[in-house]
């Protein structure tokens, strides 16, 4: 038999989402499916197997059941069915990062919320694009679980992060031969085929081989019939062995090994809406003549303000006399053609690509040092490649003066370098972890020490055309052939070519106790101290044009580098005033790291860490009357000083990009809920709510800063977000509510269950109120509902019918609040209506 010593080892099966109902799933079993008792969920969020009830975080919890029946393939979709967590799918759902509390991870910064698959965090990526720190496609199967940690994890995890963490726990390999063989099919021409099997090898030896591959269609509609017909598509395959070797008694080691290999057509916005300047300076009204008498001595004096050139005139950004011509056209367009549905969008790349892979060893050694003391040793390689080619905006402004008709306005085109990726990057993580029991089990203790290295093998970018026409094909090859005008000459547009490397590394130190002072109180401390220190190093060549001849280029050189130390901790303490009632407060200080951002210029290439400061309260209950169940409920406050948030600009020496400002201070303060009940041995029901009141309420001078680089620099800032303004992707209210009805039938026939799902997301802020009118995405609801069949007639078969999004609701998952930079608002859109069954054989 193998021992189940480590801290990620489970015990008995998983409930129906006992803790965080959020996704329906049938019950483990046949033979306990009627009884009202209800299984222990257990959970490794304090780096220990504890009965999640015991654990005084608030946490949500997918089990395997749950991921699979509500077709959850990538990050995006966890953030669907997980209140207080939401997920910025810019580029697409394989890159998505996320947000728990209104703490967000943006373009250029590390994780807010860190993911972790068997106990190691997820390889960095290269900052010129989200890519790494997340859960990306092939995560997602053969899981024991998923945790989601809300709050600030800064004691017991590697990489301090102020929003919480994600962990994905995979199965280990047992001492039994077992495994299944399932496949899945369903519109969209959707295929998935998923394979396990584990098999003891010897008494003390045993391995687990997996394998889960996937197709589908894209679910966006190209209407430019170049490039992909359809973008949005699903392709991947993720293989993934692991050995348990039960060395000696105590000494055990668990390794790791997956590869995941994913290349989509990528995913493009959705061009929705244009801003028209010339109908403004008609409109008599738009002026204020005793605003433009105040500022006339400023303009005589050439005192000029980037961000109000003229006062009294709403001149709205010069920017949009260059594109919301092309932007109603393009619009009218599409609606005189009918292609004006909520799926059709426009990309002129002819190669549209998001390619990911990874690949990972995770070797565990964990040595039983006495009967009280154990001592882990991990040892982590990860290697992450990226590309990408898209058009982020969905824009298609074509040059009238081109009689071929090949060029186009670039704004927001980037298309894989043919010599390097967007990413290509190698991460090492090693931690030595030493846990135990003293004064007769009172102290619960345990203590580490944590290093991270992740520096690239080569460079990494990609080629960018911004502000003249270009055929986009020709982007990809030397710039100077590339095949653009600028009527300009120059002025503000070019085509870009860049290549950087960031290097990262981490240190830390940590230690953690719980001490029971008498038999219902306990007090626990944690501290751990971070050195976290950043390298890059870039050159930017940008290639300005002349009419179609192209000029020398204007070549950037920088080597940004940046240090941080911060200590951070946490004290608690837990009361049990009854046996199956738990009470908590806790005080919780977390940090992100600063770091450098490669896409933005000198001056503006790094920003500082962000603290957080948590004070949290919390109940946890289990009950059997007067019907069994659990109410999970947790009250917290955070204060963020310095929050890291995002803004935009257009930069004289790359075009449009992003700088990460410290704004000064953000607030965010609600409540969370989980609860279960089983009303009759056929029926469960469970609800897992959020509500959230953030604020940005003090703002740095994030555009002061940005007009000091330039003038156009200045003029163009687009912050995220305005002092007073709820903070970005925090949505109010979420909540996702879920029941599951054992059908009556005979038990020589199996088990049949139906399941449905209501999955609430409120409104949620995306951009500032000075940047554009429609700063929110709007509030959507998902309904899902699966029928599982396990057992047929007492076979080893089981079927499965699902359907997610049945209502087809159409809903928006990002906007990019250019409208009043750029002259024009983009939005990427949320999955259509997916269906399916999933036929299962075990053995």
């Amino acid at each position: 038999m193998f021992r189940q010593i480590t801290p990620f080892a489970v015990s008995g099966a998983l409930s129906l989402a006992l803790t965080t109902p959020a996704l329906s799933q049938p019950p483990q079993t046949s033979s306990q499916e009627r009884s009202s008792a209800l299984e222990e969920v257990i959970v490794s969020a304090q780096r220990r197997a504890e009965n999640v009830q015991d654990v005084p975080i608030s946490i949500t919890v997918l089990s395997q059941e749950q991921i699979t029946n509500s077709n959850v393939v990538n990050s995006a979709d966890i953030a669907a069915y997980t209140p207080s967590l939401q997920a910025n799918t810019r580029f697409g759902p394989e890159n998505a990062t996320f947000t728990i509390r209104g703490f967000t991870q943006d373009l250029r910064t590390t994780a807010s919320v860190a993911t972790y698959f068997a106990e190691v965090v997820a390889p960095r990526g290269q900052s010129t694009q989200t890519s790494g720190d997340g859960a990306g496609p092939g995560s997602l199967f053969d899981l024991e679980n998923l945790q989601v940690l809300k709050g600030p994890q800064g004691t017991l995890f590697g990489r301090n992060t102020t929003g919480g963490a994600i962990l994905l726990v995979p199965n280990r390999p047992s001492d039994n031969f077992e495994g299944y063989v399932e496949l899945t099919k369903g519109n969209l021409n959707s295929e998935r085929l998923q394979a396990i099997v584990n098999a003891p090898i010897t008494n003390a030896f045993a391995m687990r081989l997996g394998i889960d591959k996937s197709e589908r269609d894209g679910t966006l509609n190209n209407i430019m019939n170049v490039g992909a017909d359809s973008l949005g598509n699903v392709d991947y395959t993720a293989l993934r062995l692991s050995t348990l070797w039960n060395i000696t008694d105590t000494l055990e080691n668990y390794t790791i090994f997956t590869h995941v290999d994913s290349e989509s057509n990528g995913y493009t916005s959705q061009l929705y809406a244009c801003d028209d300047p010339t109908s403004r300076l008609a409109d008599p009204a738009a002026y204020d003549p005793q605003a433009l008498i105040d500022g006339l001595p400023d303009l005589i004096a050439l005192n000029i303000n980037p961000l109000n050139p003229i006062p009294g005139v709403n001149t709205g950004s010069p920017f949009a006399f260059f594109t919301f011509q092309g932007c109603q056209d393009q619009l009218e367009n599409q609606r005189q053609s009918g292609q004006f549905g909520f799926y059709d969008i426009a990309s002129t790349v002819a190669d549209p690509i998001t390619r990911f892979e990874e690949k990972r060893f995770i070797n565990t050694l964990t040595w039983d040092l006495t009967e009280n003391i154990t001592v882990k040793n991990i040892l982590a390689y990860a290697h992450l490649h990226t590309e990408n080619s898209s058009n982020i905006f969905g824009n298609y402004f074509p040059d009238q003066t081109d009689l071929e008709g090949k060029r186009e306005l670039t704004v927001g085109i980037t298309i894989a370098n043919p010599d390097i990726p967007v990413t290509s990057q190698e991460t090492w993580v090693w931690e030595l972890q030493m846990q135990g029991l003293s004064d007769s089990g009172r102290f619960d203790w345990q203590a580490g020490l944590y290093y991270e290295n992740s520096q690239p093998d080569g460079f990494s970018g990609n080629n960018a055309a911004s502000f003249l026409y270009c055929e986009v094909a020709t982007i990809a090859g030397d710039p100077t052939q590339a095949n653009c005008f600028d009527p300009l000459n120059g002025l503000l547009g070019g085509v870009l070519n860049y290549r950087v490397k960031t290097e990262y590394l981490n240190k830390a130190v940590y230690a953690q106790g719980s001490y029971d002072i008498f038999e219902p109180l306990s007090v626990t401390l944690g501290l751990r101290y971070t050195w976290d220190e950043t390298e890059g190093v870039g050159t930017k060549e940008l290639y300005r044009f002349s009419g179609t001849a192209s000029q020398p280029p204007q070549i950037t050189s920088q080597a940004p580098s940046l240090e941080s130390t911060a200590p951070t901790g946490m004290l608690e303490f837990t009361y049990r005033p009854l046996e199956d009632v738990m009470t908590y407060a806790r005080y919780t200080r977390g940090y992100r790291q600063g770091t450098v951002n490669m896409a933005a210029d000198p001056g503006l290439d790094t920003h500082e860490p962000e603290t957080i400061d948590t004070y949290e309260l919390g109940l946890k209950a289990s009950f059997d009357w007067p019907i069994p169940g659990r109410f999970n409920i947790a009250v917290f406050d955070n204060t963020l000083t310095d929050m890291q948030l995002q803004g935009g600009y257009i930069s004289t020496t790359s075009g449009p990009t992003t700088a990460i400002f410290n704004a000064g201070e953000g607030e965010s303060r609600g409540v969370e809920i989980e609860a279960f009940f089983r009303p009759f041995e056929f029926l469960t029901a469970s609800l897992s709510y959020s509500k959230l009141d953030t604020e940005l309420v003090e703002s740095a001078d994030f555009c002061d800063r940005v007009a000091a680089v330039g003038i156009l620099e200045g003029f163009s800032c687009t912050p995220i977000a305005d002092a007073g303004n709820e903070l970005p992707f925090a949505a109010e209210s979420s909540y996702v509510l879920n029941l599951i009805w054992t059908l009556p039938v005979p038990l020589e026939w199996g088990l049949m269950t139906l399941g449905t799902t209501y999955a609430y997301t409120g409104e949620q802020r995306v951009a500032a109120d000075s940047q554009t009118p429609d700063p929110y995405i709007e509030e959507f609801a998902l309904f899902n509902a699966n029928i599982d069949w396990s057992g047929i007639f007492g076979s080893n078969f089981d079927l499965a019918v699902f359907g997610s999004n049945l209502r087809d609701e159409e809903y928006e998952t990002y906007k990019s609040g250019t409208l009043r930079t750029l002259g024009f608002d983009s939005r990427s859109v949320g999955q259509p209506k997916l269906f399916g069954a999933r036929l299962r054989y075990n053995f």
